[in-house]
This record gives structure tokens, C-alpha cells and sequence, in this order.
């Protein structure tokens, strides 16, 4: 318990910290826009490539655990979009943001930060954070395009054009050629001053991070809940309990369940809804308003899912 108190309660106090920061207006709203700027161009990229490219190369258990949260992320996707059609009545757009809110995780502003902070962490939480960025994007912007002739452009484009997706396959090339050139005899590490700086900006964009989605909470408004409380329970259940149950049974029968990949792969099935989730359906304009509801739904609720994967797993 001592290990979830210094872990959760810092992380969820600087949520509170931005959140209290919006309710009393010391931020405005507008400043949501600039600190995700910062984080999703600058800090994050840069602590992403610093940590994958400093890291050994990915071994099977990290293989077998992105192949793992594929087919679960394939199923969240699936079991979204047909709650979404058949339960609600929702358009083809409209499913797909049901879907993607349903599956996408807040990985970078609320995981992260936390597998940073637990050693052997970090590598597996962002290899499945390039599955995520590759395949749920990917699939997430082709379902919500109201434009079905522009569907495979964006599938196979729009993961790429995502800095973070790109500092991690970076990072990965940076790793693999640290691992070939140890094998030849010629160690390679990237020059001190280097990693510094890497190390600094992805320190940095943790705290900014958390307080950028505290004050999107508190500034993001948010219908009556007897509108939207059907869709928000529906993609509960996906997020939160169907994606991490998947997940976990994939590690319980490929006997990873007591590996140290099972506590960062838990940790990033448990995440809320991701902010990303409403920053993509508002680009398409589609169900922007029930994606905010349930990611502070689903944010509320990871208090205890994220406390519980850490007394299981890092206690």
C-alpha cells in the first residue's frame, strides 16, 4: 500500500492541481490547447525517444505483450463500434468515435508518468504505446472520416504523422543499433549531455501533462447526464473492464501473468479514456460531448483500477 500512496496520490494531486486551477480560473481553458502542444511536440516526444532509444532492445516478452494488446485492442475496437450501431443508433462516424473513446487509453498524459516511475516499466508501457499509436489511431481516424475515398490514406498515414509514434519507432531503430553494435563488439550509447536532455524534457512532460488534463476537465462542459449516461456506461464497460480482462487472460495463457511485463501491460489497459479521444472527435466533429463526459467518467473511476494494478504489481 505504501508503494500505491507514493505512486497514485502525487499523480492524481496534479490532476487535481490543474482542476482546481480551471474551477478557479488561475487557467484558462484556451491553455489546454498550448500545454497538449508542448507535451504532445516537445516534452513527450523527447522523453519517449530518450527512454526507447536508451533501453535494451525489445524481447519476446515485450513481443508477445504488443501482440497481446493487439488482439484485445482489436476486439475493445470491435465490441465499441457494434455497441455503438446496434445499442444507440449511432451513424458510421459517430460509432467509430464510440469505438475509438471505447479503446484509446490516456497513456501519455496519465500511464506514463506513472511507468516512468517504477523501474523496468517504461519499455514495455511504450511498446504497447506504439501498438496503440500504429493500429487504434490508425483504425480510429478511418472510422470516424465521413469521407469513405479518404479512409486508407488516413489508416495508413495518420499514425505517422503522430510525433510520439514517431520518437518511439526513432527510439526503437536508436535501440536496435545499440543492440547490433554491442553484438559486434562496439558499445554505443548516445553522448551524455544528449541524454540529459532527453531525460529533462520527458521530466518535464509528465506534471505539465497531468495538469493540462485537470484543467480539461474542469473547463470542458458537459451535457446532462440522462442524455448521455447509456453511452458513457457503454464505454466504461469496453475501456475499463472488457480491454483489461482481455488483456489479462492473454497474459494468464502465454504465461506472462507473473513476468515483469504484466504490471506495465495491466497499467496501460486500466488508463482512463484518453484526451486524445476528444481531441480526434472534435476534428471530425462527432459525439465530442459524450467523449468528454466519459473520459471524466472513466477518469474518476482509474483511481482505483490504477491503485489496484500497483498493489498487485509494484507493491
Amino acid at each position: 500500500m505504501t508503494a500505491v500512496l507514493a505512486v497514485a496520490l502525487p499523480v492524481f494531486a496534479i490532476i487535481g492541481a490543474g482542476l482546481l486551477a480551471g474551477r478557479q480560473e488561475i487557467l484558462p481553458s484556451g491553455d489546454v490547447a498550448a500545454l497538449n502542444r508542448f507535451v504532445f511536440r516537445v516534452a513527450m516526444p523527447a522523453g519517449i525517444f530518450g527512454v526507447v532509444a536508451g533501453a535494451p532492445p525489445l524481447g519476446a516478452a515485450e513481443a508477445q505483450a504488443m501482440a497481446i494488446y493487439a488482439i484485445a485492442a482489436a476486439a475493445a475496437l470491435t465490441a465499441g463500434y457494434a455497441l455503438g450501431r446496434r445499442a444507440f443508433g449511432l451513424t458510421g462516424p459517430e460509432a467509430g468515435a464510440h469505438a475509438f473513446a471505447s479503446t484509446l487509453g490516456n497513456a501519455v498524459f496519465l500511464g506514463l508518468p506513472i511507468a516512468l516511475s517504477i523501474e523496468g516499466w517504461a519499455q514495455p508501457f511504450v511498446a504497447l504505446m506504439l501498438v496503440e499509436g500504429v493500429t487504434v489511431i490508425g483504425i480510429g481516424a478511418a472510422l470516424m472520416d465521413k469521407a469513405p475515398d479518404k479512409r486508407l490514406t488516413d489508416y495508413f498515414l495518420a499514425p505517422f504523422r503522430n510525433p510520439l509514434v514517431m520518437a518511439t519507432v526513432l527510439g526503437l531503430v536508436v535501440s536496435t543499433f545499440r543492440g547490433v553494435a554491442a553484438i559486434a563488439g562496439a558499445p554505443f550509447d548516445l553522448p551524455g549531455p544528449l541524454a540529459t536532455f532527453f531525460l529533462f524534457m520527458g521530466r518535464a512532460a509528465g506534471p505539465v501533462a497531468l495538469v493540462s488534463l485537470g484543467l480539461f476537465i474542469a473547463t470542458t462542459p458537459r451535457p446532462p447526464l440522462g442524455e448521455v449516461g447509456g453511452h458513457i456506461g457503454a464505454i466504461f464497460a469496453v475501456k475499463m473492464a472488457l480491454l483489461p480482462t482481455i488483456m489479462f487472460a492473454g497474459l494468464a495463457f502465454t504465461g506472462l501473468a507473473a513476468t515483469t511485463v504484466a504490471g506495465p501491460a495491466m497499467l496501460f489497459c486500466v488508463v482512463p479514456s484518453g484526451v486524445g479521444a476528444f481531441v480526434m472527435a472534435s476534428q471530425y466533429g462527432v459525439y465530442a460531448r459524450e467523449t468528454a463526459a466519459a473520459i471524466a467518467a472513466t477518469t474518476a473511476a482509474s483511481v482505483l483500477t490504477i491503485s489496484a494494478v500497483l498493489a498487485a504489481y509494484a507493491g
